[in-house]
């Protein structure tokens, strides 16, 4: 049952707000301490655990993965994160000079950048496709998916959840629309898993890449990368080193010596999922997230356009127009910094549209509406602060 005493599982700073659980995720307490007890066994001896035991673990840990997630274990590799995995993919994207790559206006920009500088070194170039906002609508995402295509596109690099804005794009039908216009899609899932429900196979990508460190509790960093069946060739880890000569995922499980306690502690941070239960924590996070932007809208008095279906344990919501921080980056840093260092509060301000800043903040169960209301109280406060 989740109830308020879920704080107490966390090792979250005392009288602190945290609103941001998407951007870096927070490690539960028991999983830190089953991480550091896997450490422990790695340091008693370490040459005999990397020499025979690791790629045991290793192996059973993805297909322990892979089974939770309904897909086969040879279509799954772990990786660091979700760009480890995305520039993987593009690597071994056989591109030709005039191809384009489909991305939106709100790919990640550690993922934009990186197809930008892999497309040029073969010729190839990056459309961007507009996402509507601030009144976004499934209908109108695939409306505008549908203009942007072209027949140079060969790739598409499509968010399930934006990283910015937190919108749930309609993924399986945009996927569906650029397999009729046969154009492969990669899946940038960074905030799906334990935030939003997830069925690999239904969704119909090539490629379908998520972290585990965000929304499944797993420490940072942690994710995973499948593949479809035809587009496993070739899939190598960005560090080449001894098994890049064997088949995909196999060729993912030693890059050299790392530090595998954090996806090790994949099995640990699933049971503590398992203790409230999936369906209940996404169901808790996403009514809390609802009720938290109602909250900060009718506070600020301002109005949000996002409906029910693109929400998940994250909203979005305009800051008043009055408050003393521009809309640039640097402002939006100096605003969030504002507000952790002088009221511990962290929420992320984390996009700009007219000149208006909007404010994106998390639900987990470690929140409560009383956080947003601290929040709602800081922010018309600071409109006498001077950025």
């Amino acid at each position: 049952m989740i109830s308020s005493e879920a704080r107490d599982l966390f090792p979250l700073k005392e009288g602190a707000v945290y609103l941001n659980h998407g951007g870096f995720g927070v490690t539960p307490c028991e999983v830190m301490a089953a991480r550091a007890a896997i450490l422990r066994e790695i340091e008693e001896a370490p040459s005999p655990f990397f020499s025979h035991d690791y790629r045991g673990k290793w192996k059973a840990t993805a297909a322990y993965l892979a089974a939770r997630l309904g897909v086969a274990a040879d279509s799954l590799a772990l990786v660091d994160n979700v760009t480890d995995g995305i520039n993987a993919v593009l690597r071994a994207f056989a591109f030709k000079p005039g191809d384009e790559i489909l991305a939106t206006s709100m790919t990640y920009g550690a993922i934009d950048l990186a197809a930008d500088h892999i497309a040029r070194q073969s010729g190839a170039s990056v459309v961007r496709m507009p996402i509507p906002f601030p009144n976004p609508s499934p209908e109108r995402c695939l409306e505008a998916l549908h203009a942007a295509l072209t027949p140079r596109i060969r790739l598409a690099i499509l968010d399930h959840v934006t990283s910015s804005t937190a919108l749930v794009l309609p993924i399986a039908e945009m996927v569906r629309v650029c397999r009729e216009r046969d154009v492969a899609v990669l899946v940038d899932g960074a905030h799906v898993p334990g935030n939003i429900a997830l069925n690999i196979s239904s969704i119909g990508a090539d490629w379908y890449v998520a972290n585990l460190h965000k929304w499944y509790f797993v420490p940072r960093g942690c994710g995973f990368l499948w593949a479809a069946p035809d587009r496993r060739d070739g899939l190598v880890p960005n560090v080449l080193s001894w098994e890049i000569k064997r088949r995909f995922p196999h060729s993912f499980e030693w890059t050299g010596t790392r530090d595998p306690s954090v996806c090790l502690s994949i099995p640990a941070a699933f049971g503590f999922m398992d203790r409230f239960g999936e369906e209940k924590v996404r169901a808790h996070n996403h009514a809390l997230a609802r009720d938290g932007m109602a909250l900060l809208a009718e506070a600020w008095k301002m109005r949000t356009y996002t409906p029910d279906s693109m929400i998940g344990s994250m909203a979005l919501v305009p800051l008043p127009d009055d408050l003393p921080y521009a809309s640039d980056e640097a402002s939006r840093i100096r605003l969030q910094k504002r507000l952790w260092d002088g009221f511990r509060i962290e929420a992320n301000p984390s996009f700009s549209h007219n000149g208006t800043i909007w404010m994106r903040f998390s639900a987990q169960i470690y929140n409560s509406l009383a956080d947003y209301e601290k929040l709602a109280r800081t922010i018309l406060n600071l409109r006498s602060d001077y950025a």
